[in-house]
């Protein structure tokens, strides 16, 4: 990965330093031109190492031969710069591994021991062999520093190898990208996934080199900018496959943006399966439905046709069998505009703010005057200033189809409570009774088409009642039990945020 200028800087010019830190500590007139001559030309290298990437990999040769170079200069064992080479071997051990820290505690030692000879060589034998036990501690330590630095490599590039087999063998794709979009890392699923090449020929080239056509922008600028969400993106493959997937990218440290993305086709049509097996089996139940309500009246015009095609009833009954004609006429037209207004897709008006509460006050008390209703308390507790934006003939047919089933859960005594107040970014209005309530079994079928426990025809009202509050970006629950009255709660987004969405949508 690619880091910031300045992170390099300390482990490229760390050594010189603190060699420059070490001849403050040297005695008065061993600095000379020599040692500044290396001292100058390690800290130059060091700097060439901190501003060219490709010569980092010699960084550990620099710094041992300007350590070994200082203390060969200044007494061999016993110089001040002799304790940097354990900290250099460290340092190669830990990057190289043990083999690498190995040879270079033998080429040190081997270079202490002959600076260390030369530099005892004119104060006699005796010198020599106060330098030797020194000498060979620091061999010691040396060689064991470069074995522990050297597992502590052996272990940390297991660890390495156990997390690329982790990241490797998920189903996910993960990329890391810097702030550039040049690519620095992808997993093999993120490679198959993007049409990658074989190899290594990918990585540091830009990721509009693999995504580079116009409907390739979406996923591009998805794995490119992050978001605090993860995001929902639809792309066409190569193979021209549409596929889904959600992505998560996120900013880790200079730029760096490391990209998760996870394919949920299979998902998505699963739940596309789904769907259609649930409208599937609404447009069963609804064809089940329809068919028994045709039927009825069906059977009573053929009678009534059979008996008026024989010319040999009465007056009276003639006319009875014309009257059942018409009847069962017109009950098989209200069934016909029912399910075609349930059916239909598209509002006749464009929806427009309106305040609820008046059409709440035009329903109560139209149901007020009802000789049903004349034994019911109705109670409007309403904030009237609510505005939602919706369709006002589709909005009084809802509340009115709750209204008249309220009434009927009564039968003839009770309260029903009209309840219109805020949540959130929603409109609550609640349509509260004491009547019969419902058992479970009813209530899980209520919304259903065709289906009614009421004797009069239709069994179409709830579920248009659901369609209109759903097609208007409602919802609706419904709390009943038996003999504690049934509560219908619908809930329909606020004029005020629907305005404030499309005005920012058109800015």
């Amino acid at each position: 990965m690619r880091q910031a200028l300045p992170i390099h800087f300390v482990p490229c010019a760390g050594m010189p330093m603190m060699a420059f830190g070490l001849t403050t500590i040297l005695p008065s007139g061993v600095v000379g031109w020599p040692l500044a001559t290396v001292l100058f030309a390690w800290t130059v290298l060091a700097l060439l190492l901190c501003f060219v990437p490709d010569l980092r990999r010699f960084q550990e040769s620099v710094d041992l031969v300007g350590s070994l170079a200082l203390a060969s200069l200044t007494g061999g064992v016993s110089s001040p710069f002799a304790s940097m080479l354990p900290v250099v071997i460290v340092i190669s051990g830990a990057r190289l591994g043990m083999r690498t820290s190995l040879l270079q505690a033998t080429i040190a030692s081997l270079v202490l021991a002959a600076a260390t000879s030369i530099s005892a060589s004119g104060t006699g034998a005796a010198q020599i062999g106060e330098s030797a036990p020194p000498l060979v501690a620091l061999t010691l330590a040396l060689h064991g520093v470069a074995v522990l630095s050297g597992r502590l490599k052996g272990r940390w590039s297991a660890l390495e190898e156990q997390h690329d087999l982790i990241v490797h063998s998920l189903e996910e794709g993960i990329i890391v990208v810097d702030s550039s979009g040049s690519v620095l890392r992808a997993n093999p699923s993120a490679r198959r996934t993007l049409g990658f090449p074989q190899g290594e020929e990918w990585r540091g080239k830009h990721l509009s080199h693999f995504l580079r056509r116009s409907t390739d922008e979406e996923f591009r600028d998805a794995l490119t900018t992050p978001k605090k969400r993860p995001q929902a993106i639809e792309w066409t493959a190569r193979e021209g496959e549409q596929r889904s997937f959600l992505v998560r990218t996120t900013e880790v440290e200079d730029g760096l943006l490391v990209s998760v993305f996870t394919d949920r086709t299979s998902e998505r049509r699963v739940v596309e399966a789904e769907a259609r097996l649930l409208h599937l089996e609404e447009l069963e139940e609804l064809a089940l439905g329809l068919a028994h309500e045709i039927r009825n009246p069906l059977a009573s015009l053929r009678g009534a046709a059979a008996e008026l095609v024989g010319g040999k009833l009465p007056e009276q009954q003639a006319g009875r069998m014309e009257e059942i004609v018409r009847r069962e006429s017109d009950r098989l037209d209200r069934t016909v505009n029912g399910f075609l207004e349930y059916t239909r897709s598209r509002r006749l008006e464009t929806p427009r703010p309106i305040l609820v509460g008046a059409i709440v006050e035009e329903v109560s008390d139209s149901i007020g005057q009802r000789q049903d209703a004349r034994g019911i308390e109705i109670v409007r507790e309403m904030d009237s200033g609510i505005q939602i934006l919706a369709n006002p003939d589709e909005m009084h047919r809802v509340i009115s189809n709750l209204a008249i089933n309220a009434v009927e859960a009564c039968a003839g005594e009770g309260r029903i409570v009209f309840r219109l107040s805020c949540r959130e970014d929603f409109s609550v209005l609640e349509v509260c009774d004491d009547g019969v309530g419902m058992s479970p079994e009813i209530q899980a079928r209520a919304f259903h088409p065709f289906y009614s426990t009421k004797p009069r025809e239709g069994g179409l009202g709830l579920a248009i009642v659901r369609k209109i509050v759903v097609t208007s970006g409602g919802w609706i629950e419904l709390d009943s039990a038996p003999g504690l009255g049934t509560t219908f709660r619908i809930g329909m987004p606020l004029a005020s945020v629907i305005e404030a969405v499309d005005m920012k949508v058109g800015a």
